[in-house]
This record gives C-alpha cells, sequence and structure tokens, in this order.
C-alpha cells in the first residue's frame, strides 16, 4: 500500500508565501480582474480621494437647511421624500453591483490562482473548473461578512459622529487632516472595528474557497470558513494581515503621490500659468494615477492568490511505501 505524502496537507507558510509572488507574477491577466474586484470592493473611494473635494460644513448647511428645517418644523417636503429615496435606491444598486463584480472576480481568481498553482507545482490538482458554484452564492458568503463589521459600526457610530461633527465645527488643529484628528480621539474603537472587519474578511475568504474549490454547500461553506479561522487563526490571520500590507505597500505610496500631484495641478491650473506647463502637469499627473492603479492590481492579485494558497492541498512530490500488514 502507498499514499502520497503532502497530498492532505496544506501548504506550509512559509511555500505558500513564495508561490503567491510566483502565481500573482505569471499570471498577468489576473491583475486586470484582481483590480476590478479591488475597486468594486472600496478600492474606488480609495482611487477617487485625490480628486475629491469634501463639503465643508457651511457647504452642507446650505445643502440641507431647506430640506431639514421642512421635516423639523412641519410635514416632509417633496424635495427631502425624494433626496432620502433617491439616496436608498442608488446605494442598494452600488451595493449589489459592487457584490456581483466582486464575486465574479473573486470566483475566477481563485479557479485560475489554483489551476495555475497546479501547473507550477505548489498545489493539487483542483477538479474542473466547469463544476464550481456560480458568482451569486460566492455574493452570499461576502455579503454575510459585513454583518460583524456593519453591527460593530452602528453601536460606534454615535460617538464617531459626535467626534467628527466637533471637529468640523469646532477644530482643535486645522494644520492636522480631520481622519488622523478622528483617529486620534478614537483609537481603541476604530481598531476593535478594523480587527473585526479583518477576522470576517479572512473567514469569508476561507468560505468562498470552501465553496468553489471544495463544492460545499453555501451555509456548509460559510460555517466552515470561521471554523477554519477558529482552527488555525495564526495561519489565516497571518497570511491576511500580509497582504493587507503588501496591498497597501503597493497603492498607498503611489496614491499619496498622486494627492500631492493633484494638489499642484490644481494651483497650476488656477493660477493660469502657461498651456504648455498645464498640459505637461496634467499629463504627468494622469501617469501616476495610472501607476498607483497598476500597482493596486498587483497587490490585489498577490492578496487573492495568498488567500486561494492558504486553503489549497500540497502537490504530492513524495511517494512513501509502507509495509503491508502482518497476517
Amino acid at each position: 500500500m502507498t499514499v502520497q505524502a503532502g497530498s492532505s496537507r496544506l501548504l506550509p507558510l512559509r511555500r505558500a508565501i513564495t508561490a503567491a509572488v510566483v502565481v500573482a507574477l505569471v499570471r498577468p491577466s489576473g491583475w486586470v480582474l484582481a483590480l476590478g474586484g479591488f475597486l468594486a470592493g472600496g478600492g474606488l473611494l480609495l482611487a477617487a480621494w485625490p480628486i475629491v473635494v469634501l463639503p465643508t460644513p457651511s457647504g452642507l448647511q446650505n445643502l440641507l437647511a431647506v430640506p431639514v428645517s421642512t421635516l423639523v418644523f412641519g410635514s416632509p417636503s417633496a424635495g427631502l421624500v425624494a433626496l432620502v429615496a433617491g439616496s436608498a435606491a442608488g446605494i442598494t444598486a452600488l451595493v449589489i453591483l459592487a457584490l456581483t463584480v466582486g464575486a465574479w472576480t473573486e470566483r475566477r481568481l481563485v479557479l485560475d490562482a489554483a489551476q495555475t498553482a497546479a501547473e507550477e507545482g505548489y498545489a493539487a490538482q483542483p477538479d474542473d473548473a466547469a463544476t464550481a458554484p456560480g458568482l451569486g452564492r460566492v455574493a452570499l458568503v461576502r455579503l454575510a461578512s459585513l454583518v460583524p463589521p456593519a453591527l460593530l459600526a452602528a453601536a460606534i457610530w454615535p460617538t464617531l459622529y459626535n467626534v467628527t461633527y466637533r471637529e468640523l465645527i469646532v477644530p482643535e488643529d486645522l494644520a492636522t487632516p480631520l481622519p488622523v484628528r478622528v483617529i486620534a480621539q478614537l483609537p481603541v474603537p476604530l481598531l476593535a472595528l478594523a480587527l473585526t472587519w479583518l477576522a470576517a474578511d479572512t473567514a469569508a475568504a476561507a468560505g468562498v474557497r470552501r465553496l468553489v474549490l471544495d463544492r460545499r454547500r453555501l451555509v456548509t461553506a460559510w460555517a466552515l470558513g470561521w471554523g477554519d479561522l477558529a482552527r488555525r487563526p495564526f495561519r489565516l490571520l497571518v497570511l491576511a494581515l500580509l497582504g493587507v500590507i503588501g496591498q497597501a505597500a503597493s497603492f498607498v505610496p503611489a496614491l499619496a503621490a498622486a494627492a500631492i500631484g493633484w494638489g499642484l495641478l490644481r494651483a497650476t491650473l488656477e493660477d493660469g500659468r502657461d498651456l504648455w506647463l498645464q498640459l505637461a502637469m496634467t499629463a504627468t499627473w494622469v501617469a501616476i494615477w495610472l501607476a498607483a492603479l497598476a500597482l493596486a492590481s498587483v497587490g490585489a492579485a498577490f492578496r487573492s492568490t495568498l488567500g486561494t494558497l492558504a486553503a489549497l492541498p500540497a502537490a504530492a512530490s513524495v511517494t512513501v511505501a509502507l509495509p503491508e500488514a502482518s497476517r
């Protein structure tokens, strides 16, 4: 009787990290998919941050004064009802679209990474991709992962709102950006929220891979994702944190450069300087911003591949002969 050593064991931690780098780099087509998933998962807000101008308190007051006053001193106006209904419908549509795009890209990335890892000799050959569950069940697993951080966010929302409102109306230090001032006053709740999101996202990633790779049922895959996190918290959280750090390291510096460049570009355009200088600075800023997106795609591909390889059994590399049982 023979057994194939490693056929039922997961990849060692260090080998999984090395394999994730190799698999992510040999599949440039996966970078586009990973970028789509990153943007759908909230990365679009980060990518647009350099060019978005936040409204001032006076601007918000002028915008909402009339609708809110009708609610306080009388019945809601048609404009307020339309604003609330339109906002609710728009947010719902955006969430559905983001979940759909994110689920489709994650499913495709998991299947491609598993196949590439098998071809490179890192992991066992996966099942036929054609029999993998569809994106609907992947989206439901991801939707369920939003519940724990959403509940915690709702619990700390009143405190967060009060601190943010106070810093907007009576700021203590205008030289420090608003987010930094808010974080400095609420480090523990915001850290708890970040850790809750990391744990829920890690369990969801494991659940999705149980669903797609192991062909588990929806509820079973979701439960096994949390079970994997409970059984192997160090392995999964270290790999998840490494994926987040790798993505941030590839994206944040370029995004910061794009934010600085946008400020310089705005100043140049407002001063009405030489046209050729304006065109050159515009082209430079666009190049920096596109470079930030390109780096984000590589980081997102590495993070997704790392999560997949953390769940794959190692490739069979050694055959061990076992003596026959004596009769």
